[in-house]
């Protein structure tokens, strides 16, 4: 995380990530500024937060084409359980140049031997080297998904509408 972590706090830190989003929003899709600079995705009383949502799954696919489907290009699906647990949060990674999945050992904490990647703590969109879009996620567990790609899209389905405080 280059901007939305403070260095010395560690802390969530939007103002910062704001500011890094509104100095590249001439190089962005309109659609990837648009939900990267959204409050919703990040604040803990919005239904549509990543913040808190759970890995539901990770799909890595090769797009063909061609005569003989030579000409191969990835796609990445991440489908996250919102923090509601009333909705599914996708996320569609297109030309993906380059993904990187962390997760490290438990060590033997107790804290982690049923949750997983565990929730969502924050994630953050920022340009590569390259000129490409870089999404990045981090879990309470420490697991990071990284992924480098030309374009993105977020869409989210309603599954179930329950009351009650956030479920992360």
């Amino acid at each position: 995380m280059d901007h939305i972590l403070n260095d010395e706090t560690g802390q969530i830190d939007f103002d910062t990530y704001l500011r890094y989003l509104n100095s590249i929003q001439d190089r962005l899709p309109i659609h990837v500024y648009s939900f990267a600079s959204d409050s919703r995705h990040f604040d803990l009383r919005s239904r549509s937060s990543l913040h808190d949502a759970w890995l539901n799954a990770i799909t890595v696919s090769e797009m063909v084409s061609g005569d003989r489907s030579e000409v191969r290009r990835i796609a990445i699906h991440i489908c996250l359980l919102g923090s509601y647990h009333d909705r599914k949060i996708h996320l569609h990674y297109n030309d993906v140049e380059r993904y990187q999945l962390d997760t490290p050992t438990r060590h033997g904490d107790p804290r982690f031997t049923h949750i997983g990647h565990g929730d969502l703590l924050t994630h953050e969109v920022r340009l590569g080297e390259q000129g490409l879009l870089i999404h990045e996620l981090k879990f309470e567990r420490g697991a990071t998904i990284l992924i480098e790609c030309a374009d993105f899209r977020h869409s989210e389905e309603i599954t179930d509408v329950k009351s009650g405080s956030n479920g992360g």
